[in-house]
């Protein structure tokens, strides 16, 4: 299989790269923003939402999935999934995900979702900028980088736009915006709805959204913005399909299953979740944000909300009715952002400080089937203050000399947890004796200097390196389950361990070269390795039921490619390759459970590859290749989900033997075709084409087949 992809791939990049030879001319790129001025402070990509994300029912890890340094795992179209985005190896639970500037990131708890791709509709929003690696002071508490989502600016007078569109598995979705701006006011208002059937068992999905932002402006350059989104929907929850199992239903591939929510549900003996398994979601974001230029500096200020309701309904596949149903507050988390900046001769200086404050309410059982549960199952208790991080930096880009460039930045974050834990007392044979509920703490603050240097020896021609110390404090579900005593080597007769729970504390490197000498032409080529010390890890299936601890070390390195071009006349291309590997040091149960000493699920190698036509008019032709080299993942020898996954296996045994699962390499061909139907004052557009166009057999995540062959069609009307 690894060959045929690869060999697949070549047969693709053999007919699309004579093509670089021709004349070049200027057209705006296709994915990444080549004519950007490389930055001394950071290396980000600009990714176009309208160009990268698929037509019908799409999130935003649809459109990044030809990026390079990034690792896309989804399980099924829609399907919530924790871990769904890597920045060169760092996930959601280590990077800073943004909407226009503050922070997405929750609460993490109940189902391990620190961002629901899912829920997060793309309508309204442009692009997403993806900073690899943590060398800007603007921001904290993160390793990855950021993703920062960024919204259709407004123009004057009143436009509006409709679209909808229907592809396999039952899938479709329908949206419309419509915004205006006079004068001082200004505002836009957006709703849509997606649905799915899904290509695995019992994984349908279906999301209505609805947003609307004012705004207002004074002053020439000042603008105050009010933001509110509401999104709605039910997930089903995918069901274990193996032939081996009662119940086999070949409609549908064989995969494992997953329960997406928490707290964890200690099913009897030999069942699990089964079909008509759900949840409801309800999640709204407040914002209010404030620019202008101040006494000479560009200001800004935000303050933001985030509240989160779930209802599940949790149905016995063996006895195919349902057994519980409850309430959870998964999320209610707030923050504020402040950001100051003004040029002074060759320098521009920067300072601001930010907080987040996370906490979440508690599950209340509405309905529990009389006699199945073996165990009583209880409610759990509010936490509306569980954790907070505060930060204040100050930087300054210094141009020195025409050719170059210097970034030094200084960032202070202080951390703090204080909550009520229930804490294991005991154990017999490594079960749990009992609990006691007990006042966990956490305090750290830290200093992160950062720096960047850009060289120019030739026009088109730009060497930096990059250095930044960066830290990551421990999550909401980190800190809980570890001071609620799940770590390991814990004496029943100490409180004692062999080092207690710290934050993650990384130094980045990164160096490279960008040529953009050719008119049309950008190639950049970047390598970075980042030492991770206390790397925070989480194994399930050790008593009591999982364990959450620090390895001294972890390194990360890798080499990425990035090349894109005008070919001739309205062609253009692009070419991307990533090389990563990681290692670990230090890991203090390697004896008795670590199969090898890389994390897992990182591919070391991947590449991606396009070619696109486009015509003044609108008409555009697209081809794209994804080639993933084949993975090692870790897994639990037992029914449910992934080893490394971010929920506890459905039904597995304490103890259960712990493998290797290989995934093989796979390479993906996507085409569309987007036509002008009429031009004017109003536009319409119809676009078809298919991904997968191979019907490529593959999984992103262990014991989750992806979508196969899949024709589209949308039509779009804007005026």
């Amino acid at each position: 299989m690894r060959y045929a992809s690869f060999l697949s791939a070549l047969i693709f990049l053999a007919w699309a790269g004579p093509l670089f030879a021709e004349e070049t001319l200027t057209l705006a790129p296709m994915t990444v923003t080549a004519e950007r001025e490389i930055s001394a402070e950071r290396n980000e990509v600009t990714v176009d939402l309208e160009t990268e994300a698929s037509p019908v029912v799409s999130t935003v890890p649809d459109a990044l999935d030809k990026t390079s340094g990034l690792d896309i795992q989804r399980r099924s179209i829609l399907t919530p999934k924790s871990s769904q985005v890597r920045i060169r190896g760092f996930d959601e639970r280590r990077s800073l995900i943004m909407l226009d500037g503050r922070p997405l990131n929750g609460t993490g708890v109940m189902g391990g979702q620190f961002v629901d791709w899912s829920i997060l509709a793309i309508q309204g929003w442009q692009s997403v900028d993806v900073g690899k690696g943590a060398f800007s002071a603007k921001y904290g508490n993160t390793l990855g980088g950021t993703i920062e989502l960024t919204p259709i600016p407004l123009s004057e007078g009143i436009s509006a736009n409709a679209s909808t569109g229907y592809k396999r598995y039952d899938t479709w979705s329908l949206g419309a915006s419509v915004s205006a701006r006079h004068e001082n006011l200004g505002g836009r208002v957006s709703a849509g709805y997606a649905a799915t059937d899904g290509n695995l068992r019992n994984s349908e999905a279906n999301r209505a959204d609805a947003s609307a932002d004012l705004y207002y402006y004074w002053g020439g350059d000042g603008e105050i913005k009010g933001s509110v989104r509401y999104t709605e929907g039910d997930f089903n929850m995918p069901v274990e399909n193996q032939a081996d199992l009662p119940g086999y239903d070949p409609a549908y591939p064989e995969s494992l299953g997953t329960y997406l929510i928490g707290p964890g549900i200690q099913f009897p003996s030999g069942d699990r979740h089964g079909d008509g398994s759900y949840y409801n979601k309800k999640r709204t974001e407040l914002d209010l944000g404030i620019r202008k230029n101040i006494a000479g500096f560009d200001s800004q200020v935000k303050v933001y909300f985030n509240d989160e309701y779930r209802k599940d309904f949790i149905y016995s596949y063996e006895e195919d009715r349902l057994v519980l149903e409850r309430d959870a507050t998964p999320d209610r988390s707030w923050g504020w952002v402040t950001r100051f900046s003004r040029l002074l001769g060759a320098h521009r200086i920067g300072f601001g400080a930010d907080g987040n404050y996370q906490g979440y309410g508690g599950t209340e059982n509405t309905f529990i089937q009389d006699g199945y549960f073996s165990r009583p199952v209880t409610d759990g208790s509010d936490e509306w203050d569980a954790t907070r991080w505060q930060g204040a930096y100050i930087d300054d880009e210094w141009a020195i000399l025409n050719d170059l460039s210097l970034y030094g930045g200084l960032r202070y974050d202080d951390y703090y947890g204080d909550r009520s834990v229930d804490q294991v007392t005991g154990y017999v044979n490594k079960k749990p004796a009992g609990f006691e509920t007990v006042d966990a703490h956490f305090n750290e603050s830290v200093l992160l200097p950062k720096l960047g240097l850009v060289y120019r020896p030739l026009d088109g021609l730009a060497l930096f390196g990059r250095f930044a110390r960066a830290t990551r404090f421990p999550d909401n579900p980190a800190f809980y389950w570890y001071y609620g005593g799940y770590r390991p080597e814990v004496d029943p007769n100490s409180d004692v361990v062999r080092k207690p729970l710290t934050y993650e504390d990384a130094l980045q490197y990164e160096a490279g070269v960008r040529y953009t000498g050719i008119q049309g032409l950008s190639v950049a080529l970047s390598y970075y390795n980042y030492q991770v010390d206390d790397y925070i890890r989480w194994i399930f299936g050790y008593a009591p039921s999982r364990v959450v601890y620090n390895i001294d070390q972890v390194d990360f390195q890798g080499v990425e490619l990035d090349t894109e071009g005008r070919i001739w006349g309205n062609w253009s291309a692009f070419f991307n390759a990533t090389w990563q590997q990681t290692k670990k040091k230090g890991d203090v149960l390697d004896a008795s459970n670590a199969l090898s000493d890389a994390l897992s699920e990182l591919p070391e190698f991947k590449f991606n590859t396009g070619i696109k036509y486009q015509r003044p008019d609108g008409l555009q032709a697209r081809a794209t290749l994804r080639w993933v080299d084949d993975r090692e993942v870790p897994f639990l020898g037992a029914p449910g989900a992934p080893f490394a996954g971010g929920s506890a296996p459905d039904g597995a045994p304490m103890g259960s033997p712990v493998t290797l699962k290989t995934l093989d390499a796979f390479t993906v061909v996507d085409l569309s075709l987007k036509y002008p139907l009429w031009k004017g004052r109003s536009e319409g557009f119809v676009t078809a084409g298919v991904e997968n166009l191979f019907d490529e057999n593959y999984e992103e995540e262990y014991g989750f087949p992806q979508p196969g062959q899949t024709f589209f069609i949308t039509a779009e009307i804007a005026y």
